[in-house]
């Protein structure tokens, strides 16, 4: 039986090639795309480095001792320009393979200049020819890129996590399958470049197991209502003012363990068609299953494929332990097996209640473009509420915090803004324990502890007295894939005045922004870091991290600037109010 499952490391160990058929596309992937997926596996990294990162499917058939790639080539081909880019012996055996002719991994199928051009990169040869593949050369550069700006013991970390723990599935299509077949099957997976969604199969099997025609009805409508993660379920009406649809949704938030009063709380479109359709019936959709860049405006922080994962987990409670990476939206068919046929009805319901109880009291997210980013509520715009579930949201697995706090509500949905408050920093404060910090030096320490940091920094925004950093703080805003970076450099361009071995990787001396500013920050030394921050206080660009700020504020207390003992003061105290942060708050609303 063909393996399944695969990684860099594995195909690198193996004499498996890979061949790009005639009738595929020219590799079309751009910054955007690549960028998103280099920083959705630098997130993974962070959270945490054992954890597999999985990017899906590739499709192939085997024409002889070569895999065809019928769909999942942009993908595998991002995955040989990775190796091009990261440039070490590990990631050379995973792009060339010397058993073969060509000594390459991938080969295109009558595209010579292609062919050749990725083996002058591979071999690192010059070539003398004309021809350059400018979006393949393109992609090389952005990724050069992106590992520039890590130091070099994070940057080997990273390139060897992306080795050993990017994970992609390979499904083999029928060898009988002729190449009119083939063509077929192409065509229909990429009519509008995308494919059938997952949970839309899941659907279909899940309905097929209730008994009453009149129950498939009404739990597709559920479905698909439920279905649209980025617009609450239940929707403000157009002859209701903002007092009655509040109430309405209290009445609903009631009647949570009665679906038939649920239900009529809905006003969505039922238009769809309900029709229980067979697997086969189903067409490819003309949207991505899978967007690797999120689009504007608001959305929820979590796909409908982990929303039902999440549901699953909470119906089937200790059960759940038994499946290795539940909550892997690339396995949905299998993690499904583990519900009964006599449990499918109770999970319709369970996804119904859940998703009420998700939009009122878990926060949406907004791109309004790439600088701004916003975050609602619909339980109460509390300032605190909202700012500490971004803080989770950015720092921590949506599976670590959801679970628990969804469990919760369904329990006891009487809770004051300041009070549910509470119960999200308790049950965080259970999983983080400062005691058990290892480390907070670079290398070591987790992201998570410099997001918390400047949560409880943000809270105490009114005790600096500057109006220019009290406004920065006040505005602050949570935001994913940032980059550990150091204040005063690790490789300075100009020779310092102090001696920083030993203080270079210490918490006081670090903080965490984005990874495009970390970039642009490089080895600058600390006056040119501070003019940027300044523009910060001017509110020409956002606020990158209020730790950062706050060393900025003391650098700025007299002459000798950023010092190796104002870097120790400055680490104490941040230490001090991360202890203080697990202490018993009283109520502040």
């Amino acid at each position: 039986m063909n393996k399944t499952k695969y990684t860099p490391i594995e195909i690198a160990e193996s004499e498996i090639n890979f061949s790009i058929p005639l009738y595929q596309r020219l590799f079309e992937w751009e910054k955007p795309q690549i960028e998103q997926l280099l920083n959705d596996l630098l997130t993974s990294f962070q959270k945490n480095p054992e954890e597999p990162y999985y990017i899906g499917m590739l499709t192939v058939y085997k024409n002889n001792n070569v895999l065809d790639l019928v769909d999942g080539q942009q993908r595998f081909t991002v995955m040989m320009l990775m190796g091009i880019a990261f440039n070490n012996d590990n990631w050379k055996n995973f792009v060339s393979n010397n058993n073969t002719e060509q000594q390459t991994r991938l080969k295109f199928f009558a595209r010579k200049n292609d062919a050749d051009f990725l083996k002058n990169k591979i071999l690192s040869i010059e070539s003398t020819e004309n021809y350059v593949n400018k979006k393949m050369n393109k992609a090389i550069d952005i990724i050069e890129s992106f590992v520039s700006k890590f130091g070099q013991k994070e940057k080997e970390y990273f390139v060897q996590y992306v080795f050993e723990k990017m994970t992609f599935f390979i499904s083999y299509l029928p060898e009988t399958y002729k190449s009119t077949d083939l063509n077929r099957y192409f065509e229909a997976m990429n009519a509008s470049g995308k494919g059938l969604e997952n949970h839309e199969i899941l659907k279909v099997n899940l309905l097929k197991k209730l008994n009453k025609e009149a129950d498939k009805e009404l739990y597709t409508k559920i479905w698909n209502a439920v279905s649209d993660m980025d617009e609450s379920i239940i929707r403000q009406k157009y002859d209701e003012n903002i007092e009655q649809f509040n109430t309405r949704q209290i009445k609903a938030l009631n009647e949570i363990t009665d679906l038939n009063k649920l239900f009529n709380n809905f006003n969505f479109v039922g238009n769809e068609n309900t029709e229980s359709k067979k697997i086969k019936d189903l067409k490819p959709i003309d949207k991505a299953p899978t967007s690797i860049n999120r689009a504007t405006g608001e959305h929820s922080i979590i796909s409908f494929s982990e929303f039902l994962l999440l549901v699953l987990y909470l119906q089937k409670g200790e059960k759940t332990r038994e499946i290795a990476n539940f909550f892997n939206i690339h396995k949905l068919q299998e993690t499904f097996k583990i519900l009964e046929d006599s449990e499918v009805q109770q999970f319709f319901d369970n996804l119904l209640k859940y998703r009420v109880l998700f939009d009122y009291f878990i926060i949406k997210v907004s791109n309004n473009n790439q600088n701004s980013i916003t975050y609602t509520l619909n339980f109460q715009k509390y300032d605190k509420l909202i700012q500490y579930q971004s803080m989770l949201y950015v720092s921590i697995s949506f599976n670590i915090w959801l679970p628990e706090i969804l469990l919760t509500l369904d329990k006891n949905r009487q809770f004051s803004s300041n009070e549910l408050l509470e119960l999200f920093k308790e049950k965080d404060n259970i999983r983080h324990n400062i005691d058990n910090i290892d480390s907070l030096t670079y290398g070591n320490i987790d992201r998570y502890w410099f997001w918390r940091l400047d949560y409880y920094l943000w809270e105490q925004w009114k005790e600096i007295a500057n109006s220019k950093i009290n406004e920065a703080i006040k505005n602050y805003t949570f935001r994913p894939n940032r980059s550990i970076e150091h204040l005063h450099p690790q490789n300075p361009s100009i020779k310092p005045k102090e001696d920083w071995t030993n203080n270079l990787d210490s918490f006081g001396n670090l903080a965490m922004i984005s990874t495009s500013f970390n970039s642009t920050q490089s080895n600058d030394d600390e006056n040119i870091k501070f003019a940027r921050i300044e523009n910060q206080l001017e509110g020409k660009i956002s606020l990158e991290s209020i730790k950062l700020l706050l060393m900025y504020v003391k650098a700025k207390e007299d002459t000798n600037g950023w010092t190796i003992s104002k870097a120790d003061e400055h680490g104490k105290e941040m230490f001090e109010i991360l202890k203080k942060s697990f202490e018993t708050t009283e109520e502040t609303q």
